[in-house]
């Protein structure tokens, strides 16, 4: 008979129980950094990272798990995506998204049919798993999963195994799972089982961000992007283009920051854009013999900008 290959352990993934105490402060510094506003949760998150290191080397603290509410676009998501930037992953972010998950056969989907169905495989829970090279699992929008799925996390929460409908185990201990919701903190007693609501570390509501905080990501977006432009595209970019942007952008008039981020990409996309036919036109004018002077102006009245030589 021949045997299956096993699915491998989580031995070769970095997970946030093998840090030492210097690699645990840059993560802390890397991962205040990189998210926006959310003080309290960061401060709380620091003090659950601590406890959760502590009783995991105990055996009595498998998982770390965290239960983010509130509207869509303002940072739950991002929590997960900044710890994965802050332990220095260099492969995708094992993620599953829950809309895709409130039909009747939806734990098939996410754990695979069983044997002898066909088509039947391990499910994209554990692919995504092991694409991942850190010890994080991300599930957004969870309140839209059907109960046997809930009761499978009730499972994986206890146990700190994922385990699919082929027996193949997959060891999560010492993981981070970040699930995401969209629900109020009025509905989640009556979405969420009390069963599963004890197993959730953190149960906790995001807020909109302050203008302040808005100001804050809109200057670290323009300058990410600035930065990636330089380095996989051109060098060759207009003067003071940081600041010209940041000044065209009301941050008050956004309330999730998937607009905003969008709004600073357009901006960006047409700044660039302009440059890029303002220096066109300056070469046309210089092919064709206008060579007066070394430099020509031209008036451009959109995106609030007047001239540009």
């Amino acid at each position: 008979e021949v045997q299956e290959t096993p699915v491998a352990k989580s031995s070769s993934v970095k997970k946030i129980t093998d840090l030492d105490d210097a690699e645990l402060d840059l993560f802390f510094s890397n991962f205040d950094a990189r998210l926006y506003g959310h003080g309290r949760f960061k401060e709380e998150f620091k003090e659950l990272v601590t406890s959760f290191r502590v009783f995991n080397k105990l055996g009595e603290h498998k998982i770390l798990s965290l239960f983010l509410m509130g509207d869509s676009g303002i940072g739950k998501t991002e929590v997960a995506r900044t710890i994965h930037k802050a332990l220095g992953s260099q492969a995708k972010l094992a993620k599953i998204n829950f809309g895709n998950y409130s039909s009747h056969d939806a734990l098939n989907s996410l754990i695979g049919s069983p044997l002898g169905y066909i088509g039947s495989d391990g499910g994209e829970l554990l692919k995504r798993v092991n694409e991942s090279d850190i010890g994080l699992i991300l599930i957004d929008e969870f309140e839209k999963a059907d109960n046997a799925v809930f009761n499978y996390f009730l499972d994986v929460l206890e146990n700190g195994k994922i385990v699919n409908s082929q027996a193949d185990e997959y060891d999560v201990n010492g993981y981070i799972i970040v699930f995401t919701s969209n629900i109020t903190k009025e509905n989640f007693k009556s979405k969420i089982s009390p069963e599963l609501r004890s197993r959730f570390d953190y149960k906790g509501v995001f807020n909109l961000l302050t203008d302040e905080d808005k100001k804050k990501f809109v200057h670290f977006r323009v300058n990410q992007i600035i930065t990636k432009y330089r380095e996989f595209v051109s060098a060759d970019i207009p003067d003071r283009l940081h600041d010209v942007i940041v000044s065209e952008i009301n941050v008050s008039q956004f309330k999730n920051m998937r607009d905003l981020n969008k709004k600073i990409k357009d901006t960006f996309v047409a700044h660039i854009k302009s440059w890029f036919i303002k220096r066109f036109m300056v070469y046309l004018w210089q092919r064709n013999g206008n060579k007066k002077s070394d430099s020509v102006c031209f008036t451009d009245n959109t995106n609030n900008v007047d001239t540009i030589c």
